[in-house]
């Protein structure tokens, strides 16, 4: 296994790893515009010290099984001639896409690694080697999640269990986010909370998104919950753009919903999620 820094030049590895195998076409059609946006993104960030460590190791041509997608060849997941395992995306806590305060240390915006390479090693490699790259700043910090999931899925994105297997401790929480900082000569990070009646409300019912070019899976949050409000006409939705940190920082939020502003969901939520929450209130207002 090999731990590199992306380059622009490669940038198409990062799209493998985002939509990998798992995600079905109608899924990917539907994220194309949002990966195009996180490339840029990447692009513009790399000038405020952003970076990508990316796991590889060399194409193999045996089977493997794909969760979600079956069986098939090692070697059919190789681009550039490696197939890529796992990433990991940070940046310094100063420009953060999530609502924290810190200094003096490196924050993970993101690890993902792809389903048959899940317990292989590949978040350790990737996270051991940050740590490395993070002692030269003087601290690392994640945001991490604890009894929740992106999406309502049993996907454990970013859980608090793994970070902590490694030195990273509880500085700050919100409800089921959590605060993580791995001390090496900084001092703590502080989360920002969500704000409440920051936005106008109107007659009916308001439901606020808020989504960032930083994951192109905010795209498709968008587009399903776009489709499943043509549904609800008494629902007044409202898009709002979280690409700039600064902005984060005045809302407390980055990506989530709100109901008549109010937060219910401070991550990535799925639509079966959201609908739930606009059924119930339907009906207390009966």
């Amino acid at each position: 296994m090999e731990i590199e820094t992306i380059t622009e030049d490669k940038l198409d590895i990062v799209c493998s790893v985002c939509l990998d195998p798992s995600v079905d076409k109608e899924t990917r059609d539907l994220m194309e515009n949002g990966m195009e946006k996180r490339i840029c993104w990447i692009k513009e960030m790399i000038s405020k010290g952003l970076e990508i460590f990316l796991a590889s190791e060399k194409p193999r041509h045996e089977k493997i099984h794909y969760k979600w997608v079956g069986k098939m060849l090692h070697s059919d997941l190789a681009i550039h001639g490696r197939v890529y395992m796992g990433l990991l995306e940070f940046i310094p806590i100063e420009y953060a896409f999530e609502p924290v305060i810190g200094n003096n240390s490196l924050f993970i915006n993101c690890m993902w690694i792809l389903p048959p390479f899940w317990l292989k090693g590949v978040g350790k490699a990737l996270l051991e080697s940050f740590i490395e790259r993070a002692k030269q700043i003087g601290g690392a910090s994640v945001l991490a999640y604890e009894g929740d999931r992106w999406f309502g899925t049993s996907i454990k994105y970013m859980p608090v269990s793994f970070f902590k297997k490694y030195g990273f401790e509880e500085v700050d929480r919100d409800g089921s986010r959590i605060l993580l900082h791995l001390n090496l000569g900084s001092s703590s990070p502080k989360l920002i909370f969500p704000k409440l009646g920051k936005f106008i409300r109107t007659k009916k019912l308001t439901l606020d998104i808020f989504s960032n070019s930083q994951c192109p899976w905010s795209k498709y949050m968008i587009n399903t919950v776009k489709k499943g409000v043509e549904h609800y006409p008494n629902i007044n939705l409202r898009y709002h753009n979280t690409d700039d940190s600064k902005l984060i920082k005045e809302l407390g939020i980055s990506r989530g919903v709100y109901l008549d502003s109010k937060p219910i969901f401070k991550r990535m939520a799925s639509w079966k999620e959201i609908k739930l929450i606009l059924d119930n209130a339907n009906e207390m207002n009966k």
